[in-house]
């Protein structure tokens, strides 16, 4: 009796089982839905073939690149073909070129910005200089150059003085200076570096206002700087304190009666003598 009552619970529990849905992959799932594992298998297998050729291409992509960069850095192709040079006026293009060591012999990998940098600012004019490289083989080359503060005027020809003090070789035949003054008869060595020194410690705008310096050998005379300004008036001074004094001369021509020339004397003290009578001040 007791092994027909246990038979019939289990007839029940397989019927209740039967009738319940069945869960599959956390989802219930209809019995007669499920796929059998022998319908999976194409699938399955046409997924791990996309995913070998994906591997596959992305390895060879991959190795196809390094060989394309290993032939480029052993290549002509590699080598500096093109360079520009902006921003220069005083020194020339060649000359940038030979301070930077850079040729189409050189490979574009072999330039290093910083170490060319320092090599063409080692140039006397050069303040500052910039390097950039540009894919596949062009490098670009910006300088920015020393202000000229002053030309020396001797035998004939104009020679730049920059804002550093360096004085450069001689301009070429013909050309006549406007952007900065010129400076004349200055034999004494100490006297230009005197006047040079001043002249970069004074604002650009007062540099514009002087047309010429002239060096006066006096002897025992302190003044022995003359300077020709652009508004017609004269200045009188010493080189060795131009540098000082000749920033009060904004100020004094500001309380000068209007229309009114003459000398303004800045070496001893600081005052002013009018022309006495009306005169052109070309010279």
């Amino acid at each position: 009796m007791g092994k027909q009552n246990t038979i019939e619970i289990d007839r029940k529990a397989n019927a209740r089982s039967a009738a319940l849905p069945k869960l599959y992959g956390g989802k219930i799932m209809d019995r007669n839905k499920v796929i059998p594992l022998e319908d999976r298998l194409p699938q399955l297998k046409k997924e791990r073939k996309q995913k070998a050729n994906r591997r596959f291409a992305l390895y060879a992509t991959i190795f196809f690149l390094l060989i394309l960069a290993v032939v480029y850095f052993q290549s002509p192709l590699s080598r500096v073909s093109r360079i520009s040079v902006s921003g220069q006026q005083i020194v020339s293009r060649s000359e940038v070129l030979r301070a930077s060591g850079i040729s189409n012999k050189t490979h574009i990998w072999d330039v290093g910005s910083g170490n060319v940098e320092k090599q063409i600012e080692k140039l006397p004019s050069i303040q500052h200089a910039s390097v950039r490289k540009a894919f596949p083989n062009s490098v670009s080359i910006h300088i920015q150059e020393y202000g000229r503060k002053a030309y020396l005027l001797k035998n004939g020809t104009y020679f730049p003085i920059l804002q550093n003090g360096t004085l450069l070789g001689p301009l070429q035949k013909g050309f006549m200076p406007t952007d900065a003054p010129i400076l004349v008869n200055f034999t004494n060595p100490s006297a230009l570096k005197e006047v040079s020194e001043g002249l970069a410690a004074i604002p650009a705008s007062l540099v514009h206002g002087i047309s010429d310096i002239h060096y006066i050998n006096g002897g025992t005379d302190p003044d022995n700087l003359i300077l020709y300004m652009n508004d017609g008036n004269r200045v009188v001074a010493n080189s060795k304190t131009f540098g000082d004094n000749i920033k009060l001369y904004p100020e004094i021509l500001a309380n000068l009666p209007n229309g009114e020339h003459g000398t303004v004397h800045l070496s001893v003290g600081s005052y002013f003598v009018p022309d006495q009578s009306p005169k052109s001040n070309n010279h």
